[in-house]
């Protein structure tokens, strides 16, 4: 694999992570055009996914820093107030990590399986085209509760499927669940960074096991991941906000079945 691939991969990774089409599934497809391409385990999908995790910290990072006060409100009189204000999603983060991380174990285990075969990854995206179409009929105007959030977690973790888009199923079931639709992208953005961290922290054993000649690729990769990933969140919240994720409900429909039939 040349360094235009890893490019292109890098792209791949920052728009579909956060554009509700699964960066994983997509990661997949290409991966099985590209001859020859080699990785150790998991770590390229994890470089590229810790540099989308950059991305959601600048644009958010108003958001987080809140959340952080907030965390001190907890112990501090000073930030009671920012307490209260936002402590469901503050405690619905940790909440929805539990089952994440113990549904994300158990998948990690299966992963080489999961990411081998492109016909899981069609009807996975076809599963993502019904949830997305389903939401988008759907008037929701309420907030993260902590029951809410533990249902997230679970969809979050079932997500490490390949097909199944992390950010298009969790705001999807949550507008489901009549969260409204800012505060459920939001959530779901801002909820994978825990995720996302640990996963970084459990790969980081065979960053050693990287060859010299793979770090310059890889560190192309992650830049052109976190910069379209960035644009990615931008487009991302206008439309959730607009309930126009119809279009990339087709649009999984269409390559789910592609993927199915030809791949």
């Amino acid at each position: 694999m040349d360094k235009m691939e890893y490019l292109i991969l890098g792209i791949i990774q920052g728009l579909t992570e956060f554009l509700p089409v699964s960066s994983s599934g997509h990661l997949v497809i290409a991966r099985s055009l590209i001859e020859d391409f080699q990785q150790p385990g998991l770590l390229f999908d994890i470089s590229v996914h810790f540099a989308t995790f950059c991305a959601v910290l600048i644009y958010f990072r108003k958001k987080i820093l809140l959340l952080f006060k907030s965390l001190l409100g907890a112990i501090f009189p000073r930030y009671r107030i920012i307490y209260y204000e936002n402590k469901n999603m503050l405690w619905g983060i940790v909440i929805a990590s539990v089952p994440t991380a113990l549904i994300g174990l158990y998948f990690e285990k299966i992963a080489d399986i999961l990411f081998s075969s492109t016909v899981y990854v069609g009807y996975a995206l076809i599963l993502t085209s019904i949830l997305l179409a389903l939401s988008d009929k759907m008037k929701s105007s309420g907030s993260v509760t902590y029951n809410k959030s533990f249902v997230l977690g679970i969809v979050q973790g079932f997500a490490v499927i390949p097909g199944i888009s992390r950010s298009g199923s969790t705001i999807a079931i949550a507008v489901l669940l009549n969260i409204s639709r800012k505060e459920a992208a939001e959530f779901s953005f801002i909820m994978a960074l825990p995720a996302v961290f640990g996963a970084t922290l459990l790969q980081a054993k065979y960053i050693g096991t990287l060859e010299n000649t793979l770090v310059t690729p890889y560190l192309i990769a992650m830049l052109s991941a976190f910069i379209s990933g960035l644009l990615a969140i931008f487009i991302m919240m206008k439309l959730v906000r607009n309930a126009k994720l119809t279009y990339f409900a087709v649009y999984c429909l269409t390559i789910g079945i592609i993927t199915i039939i030809w791949l």
